[in-house]
């Protein structure tokens, strides 16, 4: 048999109808892996939404019945199977809601159920604008209290302070020292804002990821016998190694020892605990009056109540997401997914109906606007949401 275009196309078809056997739909997920599906998958998911009324019902079985399924992004307790364990469908699932609700959105599709919230709520356009997603900016704020805009700052040195080169290269920040580096510590602070990110080579050479709404601190170059830096916020640090010079990051209420290891730490003070999460390596995390080593693959949470708690099994690539540019809802209260949003795609959140008790599951790209994920949350069917200027409006449940 010929496999053109019009075989995959059938078999695309038969895929939103749930009608693969396991050998087609095994097929049709490598297919979709490959980037000249694209087009293809546009084409039929178009033919499958557009075709008939556009009626709420038609929408769940050809969009959420099927492909929400695959991705996960659903409303439910617990996953019956562990969503790491489904990145090959993750991908092609994820690719294929970005591109439904980019066609919803195109054609003006509106659901009925929506259609009621807008009477009810007198929201006549729920989205009166469009949020694009964060980018790579920060802030460096250097010893003597100046700060430079690094996103609009020109490649090359931007300074110098007691023998160290800050530069900068595309959208990363390094800092090179040489042999005549002073005695004198010399802090600087870079900061990302919410909606932005940032990568950072510090002078001992370890390597930097922050997440959005973070500060770290840390000496212009190492002096001394240890290697100390402080964050708020999320960062992941690749550490290098430097058995004579300890490498230790603290954070309010605690701190990480580490020699040379991969580790991730999100310590946002609106969330519930300081998350330690270990990749590589060995790390001990400590506070006043207790303290725990980490194994690779292992996370320890810091509570409000100062205890300290240990995960043996974390979900690593839950973690990891937001550096490998998704968006993770890994069975997140609505709140925590609203949190991260706001974080992203530097918004508040006005909540009109705080009796949401949802969980969700899953994943969507970091490079989505902010209509098309909520577009993506809304297709569970339980929630509703709306755009003002920097502001998302959660919406009350349709009746």
């Amino acid at each position: 048999m010929i496999k053109d275009d019009q075989y995959y196309k059938a078999l695309l078809t038969r895929y939103l109808d749930n009608e693969c056997t396991p050998e087609e739909l095994s097929e049709i997920m490598n297919y979709l892996s490959k980037e000249e599906s694209d087009t293809l998958l546009q084409s039929v998911l178009r033919d499958n939404i557009a075709e008939g009324p556009l009626s709420s019902e038609s929408i769940a079985e050809k969009a959420s019945g099927r492909i929400l399924n695959e991705l996960m992004v659903t409303v439910e307790v617990a996953p019956v199977v562990p969503f790491y364990k489904r990145t090959k469908y993750y991908k092609v699932a994820a690719a294929m809601i970005a591109i439904v609700v980019s066609i919803l959105y195109t054609i003006g599709f509106r659901q009925k159920e929506q259609t009621k919230i807008v009477a009810q709520t007198g929201y006549c356009n729920r989205f009166k604008n469009d949020v694009a997603p964060g980018s790579n900016k920060a802030t460096l704020i250097l010893g003597d209290g100046s700060a430079i805009d690094l996103d609009n700052a020109n490649n090359g040195t931007l300074t110098k302070q007691g023998g160290v080169e800050v530069v900068k290269s595309g959208d990363k920040l390094s800092y090179k020292t040489s042999n005549s580096i002073t005695d004198e510590i010399v802090y600087n602070t870079i900061v990302t804002p919410r909606g932005g990110q940032y990568q950072l080579q510090l002078p001992d050479g370890t390597k930097v990821w922050l997440n959005a709404a973070t500060k770290l601190k840390f000496p212009a170059a190492f002096v001394g016998k240890e290697r100390h830096v402080e964050i708020e916020g999320e960062a992941y640090f690749e550490v290098a190694q430097n058995i004579s010079k300890p490498f230790t990051v603290g954070v309010h209420n605690g701190e990480v020892q580490v020699l040379g290891t991969n580790f991730n730490i999100m310590a946002y003070r609106e969330e519930a605990a300081i998350n330690t999460t270990l990749l590589q390596g060995s790390v001990k995390f400590r506070t006043a009056t207790d303290s725990s080593m980490l194994r690779p693959g292992q996370q320890s949470q810091l509570c409000n109540d100062g205890k300290i708690k240990i995960n043996k099994s974390a979900d690593v690539d839950a973690v990891m997401a937001w550096k490998n540019g998704a968006i993770n809802f890994c069975n997140a209260d609505l709140k925590t997914v609203m949190r991260q949003l706001s974080r992203w795609y530097d918004v508040d959140i006005d909540y009109q109906n705080t009796s949401f008790n949802l969980h969700f599951v899953g994943e969507l790209p970091r490079s989505l606007s902010l209509i098309e994920v909520l577009k993506a949350l809304e297709l569970t069917g339980n929630l509703h949401f709306g755009i003002e200027g920097k502001k998302i409006v959660v919406l009350p449940e349709s009746k």
